[in-house]
This record gives structure tokens, C-alpha cells and sequence, in this order.
């Protein structure tokens, strides 16, 4: 056991646990197709979605700053004890769940006029204790993360996504109704919630500490604006596609709408490594490290992300129905973008500490999804949604190159195998092309 330990890192479990979060859900959504209606489905993602657009910004601003402040505190003897820290950070994530839960209530009528017109929030009064229970379970993992217990966070992983893979499935194979799968969403959160109160009671100190408090928003803030902007792209597309279409294609969007995991993973982790890297090396080694280790990324991740292209149509059909067929293109839009994830400009930018320029940005590549998005899809359909948010997300990194040129001077092949990068991005292009408008073209 000591040997298998030894191999297992935060970095891995952390990302083991992203990893078998999106399994879950994949697995869970082939269940969903096979015994359930696509309206059932699109009334159980409409829930889900608005829990996480009143939720994400604040939860990846928050949950980010609790890493770099939690700790254990030392007594004079110089021993540690435990931290109030982590019992605080929780405080802050209940009460702004409590906010988002409040702001459900009070905008219900307006958020429910935005996403379906005269439809019910289905499930609504489930819906708030879900978002109640679940969103401060998040601090499970990163607790754990803090305390440097890898084998923790694998094992957590394990029981608790696999607890709610059987508390989800077991109603649809049962023939019940949706909402006894709903009733174990709920259920999971409870016991989530439970297990983080009795951690926290072996971990932290339940004292409120203000200082504390008021330190975590001032450095959280900036934080939860930023994700704000930049993560809400996600929830514009969603938010459009249920503008113009129906909850049938509401479902199809949603099982399509997603990146290929392991390029964020990896992507972004490396990206978070590099940034202390700068206080370290001179620049000329920073920029060196992030063009050879970009280089290993593109020959793992764009070979394995054309294969997925070449598949997916094979795997939608497969793993759901003849009718998820459209999914199949909306997925294959987002595997595009791959071509941004893959080069690095905000962590040079981030590493030299020129941060202030994001919010700017941020902002400028929203309008511009927006506008892309609402023009596309009167052009050419719900795809076009994804391809405004393909060319939004281009546009940004392209600014944050340019950025990077202009006060910095720095140029891109300093940190970007460019001759690689293009002939791979151009080769996932042609793959693309021919997959979804030669071998599988819109009927």
C-alpha cells in the first residue's frame, strides 16, 4: 500500500476526481436516454443548469482563495492545532448559498420568463435544496487537497460519485418516474453535506472569525468577477438555446455541450504550475519551459482529440440514441477548442502579475460571444451557438497574445512551438471538416 501511495500526488487525485465527476455524468446521461423521455431529461438539465449559473462564479472564486489561505494554525509550543480556517470558509460558502437559494425566490417569475417561457422551473422547491446542499460539499475535495491527502480525495471520489450513480440510476431501472431520481440527487447532496460537517469537526475550530472572513472576500472578489466573465460563456450558449428552441433540443444541446475533459485537466494544470515558476527562473526559462511542455501536450491531446472526432458519431448513436445524432456536431464544435486551450498567453500574463487586463477582456470576448451566437443561430442553427463560442474564445486568446507582445515583447514563438502548433490545429481542422460536412453532414 505504501508504494502505491507514494505515486499518488494531490495534483493526480485532484484530477482523478474531476475526471470520474465528468465519467459519472457521461454514464448517468446514457442511463437518462435510455429511460427517460428527452423532455424528462431537458426539465432535469434546466434544473441543473440554473443551479450552476447561480452558483459557479462565486464557488470557483471562493473555493481558490480558501486554498491559499487555509491552514493550520501553531500553538506557542509549536505545535499545530486545528485551523478555524476551513469551519470559516465553509461559513462563507453557506452564506452565499443562502443568497443564491434567496435569489431564486425573489427572481423566480424573471428567471423563468428568460429560460422557458411559461413553463414551470421544473422541480423548483427541489432545486433550492439542492443548490443549499451542494454547493458548500465542494470544499470536500479542496479541504482535503489543503491538508495534502491525496489517498483521501480518491476514496471520497470513489464512494461518493459511485453513491450517486446508483442513487440516480436505480429509479430509471426501476421504470419510477423522474422525480424519485431527482429525490436522490437530493439525497446524495444531504449526505455530502453531512460528511463535510464531521470532517470539518476533526479538522477545524467551529469560531467564527471575522478578520478571517473579511480577508477571504477582499481576495475572493476580484477572483469571482473573473470567473464571472469568463465562465459564463457556458451558460450564454445554454441560455440562448433555451430562447429559441424547445426542451427536446434543450437536451440534445446539453449532452453535446461539453469539453473534452483531459485537455482541460491537463491544460490548466500545467498552466497553474508554470505561474510561481516566474518569481524562480528568469523569463527566458519560463518562456522555454511553456513552449517544450506545450509541445508534449499537442502530440498527446490533438492526436487523441481527432480520434474522438473521427468517433463521435458512433459513440452518441451508440452509447444514447439514433436521436442524439445532433449532439454528436455540437461536441465536436467544443473538441475544437483544443486549438486555444493549448497556448498559454494569461499564464506569462499571470506570472508577471498584469492582471488587471482580464476583467477588459473578459468582458470584450462576452459581447463578442453574444453577438456571434445571436447571429449564427438565425443563420445556420443551434450549431452556430457553438461556433460563436469557438470564435469568441479564439478572439480573446488572440488578445491576450497581442497583449503579451505589446507590453511585454515577447513574441509567440518564444512560447509556442508554432510551426507544431499549426500544422496539428490545421490537420484537426481538415478532420473535422471532413467528419461533419462530408461523412456526416446535416441532413
Amino acid at each position: 500500500m505504501k508504494s502505491v501511495r507514494k505515486y499518488i500526488t494531490t495534483i493526480s487525485a485532484f484530477q482523478f476526481i474531476q475526471l470520474l465527476r465528468f465519467a459519472t455524468l457521461l454514464l448517468l446521461g446514457v442511463v437518462f436516454a435510455h429511460h427517460y423521455s428527452k423532455q424528462e431529461i431537458g426539465q432535469y438539465e434546466v434544473m441543473l443548469f440554473i443551479a450552476g449559473a447561480v452558483s459557479f462564479f462565486w464557488l470557483s472564486g471562493i473555493l481558490q482563495t480558501f486554498l491559499s489561505l487555509a491552514k493550520d494554525e501553531e500553538t506557542s509550543s509549536g505545535e499545530s492545532e486545528r485551523s478555524s480556517h476551513y469551519f470559516n470558509g465553509f461559513v462563507l460558502l453557506v452564506f452565499f448559498s443562502a443568497l443564491a437559494v434567496l435569489f431564486l425566490v425573489v427572481f423566480r417569475h424573471q428567471v423563468q420568463t428568460l429560460l422557458n417561457g411559461a413553463n414551470q422551473i421544473p422541480y423548483f422547491n427541489w432545486l433550492l435544496a439542492y443548490l443549499f446542499l451542494s454547493s458548500p460539499s465542494n470544499l470536500i475535495e479542496y479541504l482535503f487537497l489543503s491538508k495534502s491527502k491525496p489517498v483521501h480525495i480518491i476514496v471520497y471520489g470513489l464512494v461518493s460519485y459511485g453513491l450517486q450513480f446508483i442513487f440516480l440510476t436505480v429509479p430509471p431501472l426501476l421504470n419510477l418516474p423522474l422525480k424519485y431520481s431527482v429525490f436522490g440527487l437530493i439525497a446524495i447532496s444531504a449526505l455530502r453535506f453531512i460528511f463535510l460537517l464531521i470532517i470539518l469537526g476533526k479538522y477545524s475550530r467551529f469560531t467564527l472569525s471575522f478578520p478571517f472572513l473579511k480577508e477571504h472576500i477582499n481576495l475572493a472578489y476580484p477572483l469571482i468577477l473573473s470567473s464571472l466573465l469568463s465562465g459564463s460563456g457556458q451558460y450564454i450558449d445554454t441560455a440562448i438555446v433555451t430562447h429559441f428552441f424547445n426542451s427536446e433540443m434543450f437536451a440534445i444541446f446539453r449532452y453535446g455541450a461539453r469539453e473534452f475533459p483531459l485537455v482541460i485537466i491537463l491544460a490548466n494544470s500545467f498552466s497553474l504550475a508554470m505561474i510561481p515558476e516566474f518569481s524562480r527562473l528568469t523569463m527566458a526559462e519560463c518562456l522555454m519551459k511553456i513552449k517544450n511542455n506545450s509541445k508534449r501536450l499537442m502530440h498527446i491531446l490533438f492526436p487523441i482529440t481527432a480520434v474522438f472526432i473521427l468517433a463521435s458519431n458512433w459513440l452518441f448513436t451508440f452509447f444514447f440514441t439514433e436521436s442524439f445524432s445532433l449532439s454528436a456536431k455540437i461536441f465536436n464544435i467544443y473538441l475544437l477548442q483544443i486549438v486555444f486551450r493549448l497556448i498559454f498567453p494569461e499564464t506569462i500574463l499571470i506570472g508577471k502579475r498584469i492582471t488587471k487586463i482580464f476583467l477588459a477582456v473578459s468582458f470584450t470576448e462576452i459581447v463578442v460571444n453574444v453577438a456571434l451566437s445571436l447571429f449564427l443561430v438565425r443563420l445556420i442553427g443551434i450549431t452556430g451557438i457553438v461556433y460563436g463560442t469557438f470564435l469568441a474564445n479564439l478572439f480573446e486568446r488572440f488578445v491576450l497574445i497581442a497583449i503579451v507582445k505589446h507590453k511585454l515583447k515577447v513574441n509567440v514563438h518564444e512560447y509556442i512551438p508554432v510551426s507544431l502548433y499549426l500544422a496539428y490545429s490545421v490537420a484537426l481542422l481538415l478532420v473535422y471538416y471532413m467528419v461533419d460536412f462530408w461523412i456526416y453532414p446535416l441532413s
